[in-house]
């Protein structure tokens, strides 16, 4: 844990001088700040790994210092927000900048350890990979998905602590890769895979369930598979995402055509999909009739795969 240098930022002395000391005793190098101000003057300044810092503070509250550092400093930085309240708008707030963990006060130092000892091990790992694939060409994988298991698994969400925990790439770049892969997915199994109506789709629940369940029964759906695919090309510094299905593809032709003459993002039920791929990525590709999707994103400078 050499050199794992962590700041910690409350509006509470008692709060910053007991975890500074718990962190200090546990081999961490531990440095303190009263306000997000000066929090961020010593970011500026100095080389953190990881930040925890409370939500409840005067002037800048931890939410709008999350926002400080994705935007201003550094996009990539670790944090941890502790609040008084497990409160929902607080940490979909969080979720959305991309916290590191969310940790309700009165802090156990227990589990503060955990997270931060988690972060570290993330961090080395990530590092370990980085290294070897920049030295490869290509890093590539795929998988093959039953649509009778789609359910059981949220690819967005299994893509994303892989990606987390074996490439370096910023925040902001995250998201909009996972807000593609979620749409590339669930296009795949609804249109492709399922063959759902737009009626079909504005059912409630328990209905649109039934519907669904009712044509996984049925041999020919069954026996349709969704493929994923990822790479990253380092000559190139590139993702690129693709997701095919075994549907009767469509006429992307005629939707890319009305996409590229919008000026901006249409968040309208009709193409909302094709439109958010448009304008969310670098490069977007159709093959086989449709049935196969492909997004590229320029991966940024100082992005390590």
């Amino acid at each position: 844990m050499e050199q794992f240098r962590i700041l910690v930022v409350d509006d509470s002395r008692s709060v910053v001088d007991d975890l500074a000391k718990s962190l200090n005793t546990n081999g961490f190098i531990a440095d303190i700040a009263f306000s997000g101000t000066e929090a961020l003057h010593k970011i500026e300044s100095a080389e953190y790994n990881l930040v925890i810092c409370g939500i409840e503070m005067p002037e800048i509250n931890g939410l709008d210092f999350l926002a400080k550092v994705r935007n201003d400093y550094d996009p990539d930085l670790d944090v941890i927000l502790t609040s008084n309240v497990l409160d929902h708008r607080y940490f979909s707030e969080a979720i959305r900048l991309g916290v590191s963990d969310y940790i309700r006060k009165p802090i156990e130092t227990k589990q503060l350890l955990r997270s931060v000892q988690a972060i570290h091990k993330r961090q080395m790992k990530r590092k370990d990979f980085s290294e070897f694939y920049n030295n490869l060409e290509k890093a590539e994988f795929n998988f093959v998905l039953d649509p009778r298991n789609f359910s059981k698994f949220a690819v967005s969400e299994l893509f994303n602590n892989f990606l987390q925990q074996n490439f370096n790439i910023s925040h902001n770049l995250l998201n909009e890769i996972l807000i593609c892969v979620d749409e590339m997915v669930y296009n795949a199994y609804i249109h492709g895979t399922l063959g759902l109506s737009v009626e079909e789709r504005m059912l409630d629940h328990n209905e649109l369930y039934s519907i669904i369940n009712g044509r996984l029964k049925q041999p020919e759906i069954a026996a349709k598979r969704l493929r994923f695919q990822f790479f990253i090309c380092h000559k190139s510094n590139t993702i690129k995402i693709s997701v095919e299905d075994d549907g009767p593809g469509f006429d992307y032709e005629k939707w890319l055509k009305k996409v590229t003459e919008e000026p901006k993002l249409n968040l309208e039920e009709s193409g909302r999909g094709i439109s958010m791929l448009y304008h969310l990525s670098d490069k977007l590709e159709f093959d086989k009739q449709g049935r196969k999707v492909s997004i590229s994103k320029k991966l940024l400078n100082n992005t390590q795969i």
